[in-house]
């Protein structure tokens, strides 16, 4: 995660925070494309599967929570690479200007 982002951040902070980390939009790697693209169905799954409507507020809170649990966990990807956890976070972020709930 970069120095200084923090996981109170709305939504649009966080994706422009996590643009540095790697690829939100244009070509990728056709490994990541699919990592991105897996993750990013499991977190819609995750939240229409609970009632709600995938919209900025509930992907906004699913990150939230998701960062608030890596944290409590002690992870750190600051030299991990593409984790796991960095590649759910980049594929929440990538699906956020995807679907136009941020710029």
């Amino acid at each position: 995660m970069p120095r200084g982002t923090s996981v109170r951040h709305p939504l649009a902070g966080l994706t422009r925070d996590f643009h540095r980390l790697g690829p939100l939009e244009g070509s990728v790697e056709p490994w990541m494309s699919a990592e991105l693209d897996q993750h990013a169905a499991q977190v819609c799954e995750g939240i229409v599967s609970g009632g709600a409507e995938l919209n900025a507020a509930t992907l906004g809170t699913y990150l939230h929570g998701f960062l608030d649990g890596c944290l409590e966990r002690g992870w750190d990807s600051e030299d991990a690479g593409y984790d796991w956890e960095t590649l759910r976070i980049l594929a929440i972020c990538r699906l956020a200007k995807e679907r136009g709930f941020v710029r």
